[in-house]
């Protein structure tokens, strides 16, 4: 099976029909008869893709919301209360536009600070571009009170990040040089996001607006904000900054909303990540109900070698786990709303 593209998912749900919805869960995700009516039921189905990397892992997924599509755009924007409770220590949405106080609540995990200190070019715990790996090296960790300064560091270096992408978009996304080879983020987002030529002439704008931002065109109604989190999951606690865009969709097909959330920035395991989301119509209760599908493709450290199958193999299963309960938890805010 062929793996879904950003593109060719988009694309798959702008056709006028309900039922190509179905055909692209059927021959796009394999989902069984007896998965379509696990859906069909109010459930949510998740399935692992097959990534263009080894290093990535795809999932996607699909639940059926009876409520309007507006309520889990409401939700999709309250980001703080979406992203709570079990996994998430800590989401804040930033300011229109980004103070340094947004970044006032965010604390470096102490064994990150541990890291930091023994950090240099090609090897380090965690991820840095050259600047910040820099301003690292200069801080005096022999001194009293270093885990402030570091803090301060990790608070201005965050906030003057974003506000670099801001001005210059990709170009100002960091190459990571935490191992001897470094990574760039915004080609591998590129090479992520250019899966497909099959994209409708009336969603280019947000393709396009995606990966010319901040100078292309904004798409007529798209708006967008930035969040950070910081997420533990079994794992190392993970420092994310990410971009969303919001893109109403032009009338004349099922398809009502595509969101895009964008990694710009992650501490551990991510060298980059993207979230497309699109609200399908329910034209057996149009306006009343509708369908939330959505696609994560993730870049990640240590999914290639000898034992990377087998890492990989878990990372997938627990992708698919978190992406099931998000799908649960969104449905359950948009009906409490």
């Amino acid at each position: 099976m062929r793996a879904p593209t950003l593109l060719l998912f988009v694309a798959c749900f702008t056709l006028p029909a309900q039922t190509r919805l179905e055909k692209f869960l059927v021959q796009k995700l394999a989902l069984t008869p007896a998965q379509l009516a696990t859906l069909r039921t109010g459930q949510p189905i998740a399935v692992p893709v097959n990534g263009k990397v080894d290093r990535e892992v795809s999932v996607a997924g699909v639940i059926r919301i009876d409520r309007p599509a507006a309520r889990t755009i409401d939700v999709i924007r309250n980001i703080e209360t979406l992203e709570s409770g079990k996994g998430f220590l800590h989401t804040h949405k930033l300011s229109t536009p980004p103070k340094l106080d947004d970044f006032a609540a965010f604390s470096v995990d102490k064994d990150d600070i541990n890291d930091l200190r023994k950090c240099r070019p090609g090897k380090c715990a965690v991820k840095l571009g050259k600047p910040a790996m820099d301003a690292v090296a200069r801080l005096d960790w022999a001194s009293p009170g270093v885990a402030t300064r570091v803090n301060d560091l990790a608070r201005k270096t965050a906030f003057d990040y974003v506000e670099a992408y801001r001005r210059g978009g990709n170009t100002e996304l960091a190459a990571y040089v935490d191992t001897d080879r470094p990574r760039f983020v915004a080609e591998e987002f590129a090479d992520m996001i250019k899966r497909s030529d099959m994209l409708p002439d009336h969603l280019v704008p947000l393709t396009g607006f995606l990966l010319g931002y901040p100078t292309a065109p904004r798409p007529k109604g798209t708006d967008d904000f930035y969040y950070w989190s910081v997420a533990d999951f079994g794992l190392k606690p993970v420092f994310r900054l990410n971009h969303v865009v919001i893109h109403p969709v032009p009338p004349g097909t099922t398809t009502l909303y595509a969101i895009a959330t964008k990694q710009l920035y992650a501490t551990h395991y991510f060298q980059t990540a993207l979230e497309l989301r699109a609200l399908v119509d329910d034209e057996s209760q149009p306006g009343k109900a509708h369908y939330l599908v959505v696609l994560n493709m993730a870049r990640s450290d240590g999914l290639t070698g000898t034992f990377g199958g087998l890492i990989k193999s878990k990372a997938r299963s627990g992708s698919r786990n978190g992406l099931e309960a998000a799908l649960r938890a969104t449905k359950a805010l948009a009906k409490k709303n």
